[in-house]
């Protein structure tokens, strides 16, 4: 009997799957029939895939038929993806994987198409499956008028349109909107995203198109039922300036991702609701690690919010710029450090964070009009 072990080593598949990992943050798992023989995706419980509804042995055959990655969601919301590997024409199993439990909002299935490609990718380029054969079924489900679908999500009809996909869930999803009901609302949107990405998930323009229909009817759909439409606004605007440089679904995945986590959060807290008091926390969390490495993106994340909310928050309750606002309290840090004299120029730049002296004579002029040095000298005869 032909075994997998004809094609690649353990050692392979490890050092398969720690890549996959590093690209996706998806392990891996070795699965031929029923029998689990690697498994570097241990987070998923491969053993009871049954109980899941979901038949392994199946997704591979149906894979090798339409010559590419086969999806399918479970009956606990994760998603499990495989491709053949295969010597010749005999299968000899699947190499298999599967979305994490929690993962945020709806551009979770993005992902996981994206990662499917990836895993069908390194299986052609290994030489663990026929890939001609997989090319050429592939060929012929494209040409097929009973090309079935890809990622299957429900046993309803396919939605032909974004409104149709979005007003069947519409009353739902601002309900738990109203209720403040986060969990609910994240859940109906990874349903809305799952039907208009099964639209568009063979032409990316087409997918990029149907995302921001989406987004424009949540939008108005929101403003409609009383939602804070300068807000919104607000939010929209600064994501669309950055959506024409979207040019694949890896950053799609992250405008996407990003754009929902703020449309909850100003739908959640516009009106009488005021936004939580992250700012505050922010500005804290700055002035006690002045002398290390603070980027707007690390901030935005300890203060559980997206660096284009962070942003846009952060300067309508400062009146600056994150940047702005950090050098500030850098230099009045250094202007109280100057005044002892044991520690040189060099040394207060670098307890309040700047590595360049020659960046921190310019950021410090700007603030101050006079050099370091100068203040210093200014200071002592001062006092």
């Amino acid at each position: 009997m032909v075994s997998w072990k004809c094609l690649f080593s353990p050692t392979l598949f490890k050092d398969l799957t720690s890549q996959y990992h590093k690209e996706t943050s998806y392990g891996l798992a070795l699965i031929c029939g029923s029998r689990i023989e690697l498994d570097g995706c241990p987070y998923y419980p491969w053993a009871e895939a049954h109980q899941r509804n979901i038949d392994l042995e199946q997704m591979v055959k149906e894979s090798l038929r339409w010559g590419e990655p086969y999806i399918v969601l479970d009956n606990r919301d994760i998603y499990v993806w495989t491709v053949p590997i295969s010597l010749n024409n005999i299968i000899l199993g699947g190499i298999f994987s599967a979305s994490h439990e929690k993962e945020r909002l709806g551009a979770r299935e993005i992902r996981v198409g994206a990662a499917a490609r990836l895993l069908m990718n390194v299986v052609c380029r290994e030489n663990i499956c026929n890939s001609s054969l997989m090319k050429i079924n592939s060929e012929k489900g494209r040409n097929s008028a009973q090309h079935a679908e890809i990622i299957h999500t429900s046993k309803k009809n396919p939605h032909q349109h974004p409104r149709e996909i979005y007003l069947r869930d519409e009353f739902e999803l601002l309900t738990a909107i109203k209720k403040r009901d986060r969990e609910k609302a994240r859940e109906i949107i990874n349903r809305i995203l799952v039907g208009v990405y099964n639209l568009g998930r063979d032409n990316f323009d087409i997918l990029k198109t149907l995302v921001l229909e989406m987004v424009v009817l949540m939008y108005r759909a929101s403003v409609e039922r009383g939602a804070d439409s300068r807000e919104l606004l607000g939010v929209n605007s600064s994501y669309f300036k950055d959506f024409h440089e979207v040019t694949d679904e890896v950053a799609l995945s992250g405008w996407l991702t990003s754009w929902l986590e703020d449309f909850i959060n100003t739908s959640f807290y516009s009106g009488s609701i005021s936004p939580p008091p992250a700012i505050a926390l922010a500005l804290e969390h700055m002035k006690n690690n002045l002398s290390r490495e603070l980027t707007r993106d690390g901030v935005a994340r300890y203060c559980n919010m997206s660096p284009a909310y962070f942003s846009r928050v952060f300067k309508e309750k400062t009146g600056h710029t994150f940047s702005d606002q950090l050098n500030r309290f850098r230099i009045e840090q250094a202007c109280f450090l100057l005044d002892d004299q044991s520690l040189n120029v060099n040394e207060v730049a670098f307890r309040t964070g700047f590595n360049d002296q020659s960046y921190f004579n310019k950021i410090f002029k700007k603030h101050r009009k006079i050099t370091p040095g100068a203040y210093r000298r200014q200071s002592q005869l001062q006092f």
